[in-house]
């Protein structure tokens, strides 16, 4: 697109906004221009969840204590629960960690595995970031969300894309879509908090603040993917995010209302400055010689035709955040002296000694392991069984009740694989099985939080790759950005969680989930949790906070 076009684009913008009633960014510190002056006598049990894409925990924490997150430190920090490193979800990407909130499951639970993902047996390949597709998400999993128990109250989603069961999804596309294209990503946050507006006036109405309400803010992701996480762009773009937030909560302050409505700011991801790149894709097709189907097909297309296409490939590839990539291969068929003689259809998943031998004499495995860009690798070797390669060595993980049971450690080769030496009892390095939660406890502070449960709970997703690949620290699998996520690491992994408001007593959590924000809002408003979430209230644990 010609400069002159762009600025006369920028130009229609500015004239359509005009007026649009979207506060600006140095208005009043304690005020949005939100009346939150509600009648007497109406039911204001509820939630507001400030859902912001890609906080980074450590910076959020320096940030916090350098007194530059004043609003955060006041509504929150000060009258509530704080989490300073909750884990994310492996894969630690946006949509399935969005999916993951709505749901309280593991992204391997829920179905979601990424912003894009492939389906072996559908042969549908997903991308939620194209206009056509975005809006699919809902169909694609098909756990109870959040607000679906609340089928007797309102419930509200305000640019927040996995919303079944809301009674109002406010999307933004036609008026945020042109200031996101042209990157004015504060204002397109802006744009959603003034859509709070439309929450109070269905109060109104109704009588009854919404039981649960989400605002979708994503301004730190994205100046993060071209300025860094270490950037004061990013740092600037957190500010903005207090200050709006403050705002927002200054007039809900002022109705007499901060006291009554509870509170939550959550987060889908961290992200880790990059440094490297290693376009993954590039590699696996020009250096190991993959067959990787280059067409992206989905419903649109009848099965008979995908059928025909997705025949003349043996691979297909997907990620998301640039620090995780999946890789889908087909089994191959091998004759009486070994030699390849075709492939099994899709559904035919590979075993991990055909990836040892893929498809002629390429391990795989191997390959893909001593690459300086990749930290590690996982497949699965069995149901409920999955192994985690690194360059120092290889662990099982078996979780042989299934879902919710107890998961037992084997080392395969190497000394100390994942560095759990010293972290984790003896006991179960030495094969004794423990609960997820224990895991969750023994490897929080590790380079790789909470893998046992994710891991295994991942390769339970019919649209989980074959091969799961997790960038080093400092590298990416794409060629553009300055920071990225969905590895394993800190980095990738730990991000804030806060919540306050009726019912929330004060103080810090350690080992926490971001999921458990699910299970700990259904206590909290009065429902009884079900049976399949992954998450779990931590209201019973602050007797640990400090």
């Amino acid at each position: 697109m010609n400069k002159k076009l762009l600025s006369f684009m920028a130009g229609l913008v500015c004239l359509s906004l005009a007026g649009c009633g979207v506060p600006s960014e140095s208005g009043p510190a304690d005020s949005f221009g939100l009346d939150f002056s509600l009648p007497q006598g109406m039911q204001t049990k509820g939630a507001i969840v400030f859902f912001v894409d890609g906080v980074n925990g450590e910076v959020f924490q320096e940030m916090l204590e350098a007194g530059e997150l004043p609003a955060i430190e006041k509504y929150f920090v000060a009258r509530g629960l704080y989490a300073p490193r909750a884990v994310a979800n492996t894969p630690s990407v946006t949509l399935a960690n969005l999916t993951s909130f709505v749901t309280g499951q593991f992204p391997g639970h829920h179905g979601v595995t990424g912003i894009n993902w492939f389906d072996r047996n559908q042969l549908i390949w997903r991308n939620y970031e194209t206009i056509a597709q975005k809006n699919t998400l809902d169909g694609d999993y098909t756990a109870s969300t959040i607000y679906e128990h609340f089928p007797q109250r309102t419930t509200m989603s305000i640019f927040f894309q996995p919303h079944r069961g809301t009674t109002k999804f406010v999307e933004n596309w036609m008026s945020a879509g042109p200031p996101f294209f042209f990157g004015w990503y504060e204002f397109v946050d802006r744009l959603t908090l003034s859509r709070l507006d439309i929450y109070l006036d269905i109060a109104r109405k109704r009588k009854a603040l919404p039981a649960v309400a989400v605002c979708y803010l994503l301004a730190p992701d994205f100046r993060a993917y071209a300025n860094g996480v270490s950037s004061k762009v990013y740092r600037k773009a957190l500010k903005h995010t207090d200050t709006q937030i403050g705002r927002v909560l200054g007039d809900i302050e002022r109705g007499g209302l901060l006291d009554e409505i509870i509170i939550a700011l959550v987060s889908d991801h961290s992200l880790a400055d990059v440094k490297k790149h290693f376009p993954m894709n590039d590699f696996l097709k020009n250096q190991l010689g993959l067959n990787i189907a280059g067409k992206r097909l989905w419903e649109e297309t009848p099965l008979e035709k995908r059928l025909d296409c997705y025949q003349k490939y043996s691979a297909v590839t997907y990620g998301s955040g640039d620090r995780y990539l999946a890789i889908c291969l087909r089994k191959p068929i091998r004759d009486e002296t070994g030699k390849l003689a075709g492939y099994e259809p899709w559904t035919t998943r590979p075993l991990s000694e055909d990836m040892k031998n893929y498809p002629g004499d390429l391990n795989l495995l191997d390959r893909l392991t001593e690459l300086e860009a990749v930290d590690a690798i996982a497949y699965s070797v069995g149901v409920n069984r999955v192994r985690v390669r690194n360059k120092r060595g290889e662990v099982e993980f078996h979780q042989n009740t299934g879902r919710g049971g107890k998961i037992s450690y084997k080392k395969i080769s190497g000394k100390d694989p994942l560095g759990w030496q010293g972290q984790v009892p003896a006991d179960a390095l030495n094969g004794q099985g423990a609960s997820g939660r224990d895991w969750l406890e023994w490897t929080f502070e590790s380079n790789y939080p909470d893998l046992p449960a994710q891991i295994v709970a991942y390769f339970r997703a019919r649209r989980a790759g074959d091969i799961a690949v997790f960038a080093a620290e400092g590298w990416d699998f794409n060629n553009k950005n300055k920071a990225g996520h969905g590895g394993l690491h800190h980095g990738d992994m730990m991000t804030p969680l806060l919540i306050a408001g009726p019912g929330v007593p004060k103080g810090k959590l350690g080992p926490t989930r971001v999921i458990d924000i699910t299970a700990t809002l259904l206590e909290l408003l009065g429902k009884e949790l079900p049976k399949n979430l992954d998450g779990e209230s931590f209201l019973g644990k602050a007797h640990h906070c400090d």
